[in-house]
């Protein structure tokens, strides 16, 4: 036997396969070698926190005297039961998974926002990543496309990860008003080749500088961010992605025509481009979940 093909370990592995034959055994390991197809994700994320015992776990054998005063329905899949104000869920229930599971005892907002942007229990000594940062380390994007971009402001940042894996913050669209992205749209007057040519000149400098410095992580992750910043500026790819504008009519209000609607639009045609993950807030501002008070009559507007 070649021992160049084969070692000891790998022989006695194929042994413990048992049935497998030794063909099969080569098929498995080449097909483990091969890149899994990498997934994308919108992470949609309700200030406030919506009362799952309202909207997706409302205890319909529970007595009477815990039970809310909203009815279940049922949906596409049998068994499972949601709220009534929320018809057109319930058709889809068949394309999504509700997690009964998570939990926690935080009764602080702000606490339990970072548990929840980061699926770690907040700690003193430790900043934790939020999702998208993972991603953007886990699976880096082309250069002219951010792995991870956050439409509104970052609540949590990349954490322990380093500002190299932050998020690309996108201001949030309003209907009928063009929409740029404040610090990688071109100001009036400056063109792309005007751009390239500052751009020179600034590498320019820090080239000529880059010896006198002694750069830590951080900085050295700011440089990283400022290049891929400079790729996304200069590529038409990432200018047609943001643009709304080119969606059709019918599809521009899919969503709804506020705030939230047009960032779930953005959010749908920055994946469709080739980003990996896309956060979104829905900021009380627009909509409160936070319905301590005159909770059934606010939800009844605010979950259809």
């Amino acid at each position: 036997m070649n021992s160049a093909l084969f070692s000891r370990r790998q022989m006695l592995k194929v042994g413990a396969l048992g049935g497998l034959t030794l063909s099969q055994y080569m098929r498995l390991q080449a097909s483990a070698k091969e890149p899994s197809q990498k997934r994308s994700g919108i992470f949609i994320f309700l200030e406030g926190g919506p009362s799952h015992q309202d909207t997706f776990d409302l205890k319909p054998d529970a007595p009477a005297e815990y039970r809310g005063e909203f009815k279940p329905i049922p949906t596409s899949v049998p068994g499972i039961q949601i709220c009534e104000h929320l018809p057109e869920l319930a058709k889809r229930m068949k394309d999504y998974a509700i997690i009964r599971g998570l939990s926690h005892t935080l009764a602080d907002h702000g606490i339990g926002k970072k548990y929840m942007l980061t699926g770690n229990r907040p700690s003193q000594t430790l900043s934790y990543p939020e999702y998208g940062a993972v991603v953007s380390k886990v699976h880096p994007s082309a250069r002219d496309l951010p792995s991870y971009v956050s439409i509104d402001e970052s609540f949590v940042g990349p954490g322990y990860l380093g500002n190299e894996f932050s998020a690309l913050t996108a201001n949030k669209p309003t209907f009928g008003i063009p929409y740029s992205v404040r610090g990688i749209s071109l100001e009036d007057g400056l063109t792309v080749e005007k751009y390239n040519s500052q751009k020179k000149l600034l590498d320019d400098l820090d080239t000529a500088f880059r010896g006198y410095e002694n750069l830590d992580e951080q900085v050295r992750g700011l440089d990283r961010f400022g290049e891929q910043a400079h790729d996304i500026i200069s590529s038409s790819t990432t200018r047609k992605a943001f643009d709304l504008s080119l969606e059709k009519t019918s599809e521009s209000t899919r969503f709804g025509r506020h705030e939230f609607g047009q960032s779930l639009l953005l959010a749908a045609r920055l994946i469709e481009a080739g980003v990996h993950f896309v956060t979104v807030r829905l900021r009380p501002a627009e909509f409160d979940f936070d319905t301590h008070l005159d909770n059934f009559s606010k939800l009844s507007a605010l979950l259809p």
